[in-house]
């Protein structure tokens, strides 16, 4: 009994100091952010976790990029094992409210969003996401999306994120669904995004290619995508309703990627602000922020 006693006293020193290290690292880290022009704040913030976790709770953070974005939301949770403090689970509460430049407030409903991260002496943290049912009123739903990331061999980042039950709703047009969708890329040190392979499928449809993405000097989408479709009828009737084209135009664009056969091939090109398929452009492109 002594023995359990004189161990436990030990864990009970070592937690504190582990304890009071997090703190003074967390507030260090938190000025460099701020420093940067990001912030946390909180309505209240709290520490625990005593005996084996070293726990740290926010009630109704508020996350700032100055003069870009903002979010608000319910309640943020940051856990890690007294033992292994450089692997970190957090846990936000919605709904959460994000705002920015050129962005209205907007409620984003969701259940508990849980990020696992694991840092690693001089390299990117690993990442593994998941947020589940997420809706926003007059936009679109998404029944769930993971999301992975870890430093690439070749320098960099790589990217993995998945997605099930996808629905975008527009005023002006039918809902656009998605069942599940992949994206595997890599994010290199100039930031552009190498996609290696996408694919979205809607029942029997699928629409899958790769490419190179990047953002020009005003901070729009440049690049190129080459896709591949297993049924370019069925994925032009999906996406009809949505392309800013005109009937003629939709119809040549039929008529020529009918010409390859239902299996297409076809470019998807982002250039100078605007969108194209092939030759037909299909839409404009805003900047990003």
């Amino acid at each position: 009994m002594g023995i359990v006693l004189v161990l436990a006293l030990i864990w009970s020193i070592c937690w504190f100091v582990a304890l009071g290290i997090a703190k003074e690292r967390f507030a260090a880290e938190r000025e460099i952010l701020a420093n940067q022009g990001a912030a946390l704040s909180c309505t209240q913030e709290d520490w625990g976790g005593y005996p084996f976790h070293l726990e740290y709770s926010c009630r109704s953070p508020v996350a700032t990029i100055v003069g870009r974005a903002e979010l608000r939301s319910s309640n943020l949770l940051l856990v890690a094992l007294a033992y292994a403090p450089w692997q970190i689970a957090a846990l936000l509460d919605g709904p959460t409210t994000v705002s920015g430049l050129g962005l209205s407030p907007t409620k984003v409903d969701h259940q508990r969003v849980f990020a696992a991260i694991t840092f690693k002496a001089e390299e990117v943290p690993t990442v593994s996401l998941e947020l589940p049912a997420l809706s926003v009123s007059g936009f679109g739903k998404l029944k769930q999306l993971m999301l992975s990331t870890r430093p690439s061999p070749t320098e960099g980042m790589d990217l993995a994120i998945t997605i099930t039950g996808l629905e975008y709703q527009s005023p002006d047009h039918v809902p656009l669904t998605v069942d599940s969708g992949s994206l595997l890329s890599s994010v290199v040190q100039d930031q552009t995004l190498k996609v290696q392979k996408f694919e979205l499928q809607q029942g029997t449809l699928r629409y899958w290619g790769s490419g190179t993405l990047r953002l020009d000097s005003n901070h729009r989408i440049t690049g190129k995508l080459d896709t591949e479709t297993n049924d370019i009828s069925g994925l032009l009737a999906v996406l009809a309703p949505h392309l800013t084209l005109s009937a003629a135009q939709i119809s040549n664009l039929k008529t020529m990627l009918g010409l390859l056969g239902n299996a297409a091939k076809a470019p998807v090109i982002a250039q100078d602000g605007a969108l194209y398929i092939g030759p037909f452009k299909i839409a404009d492109l805003t900047a990003i922020y």
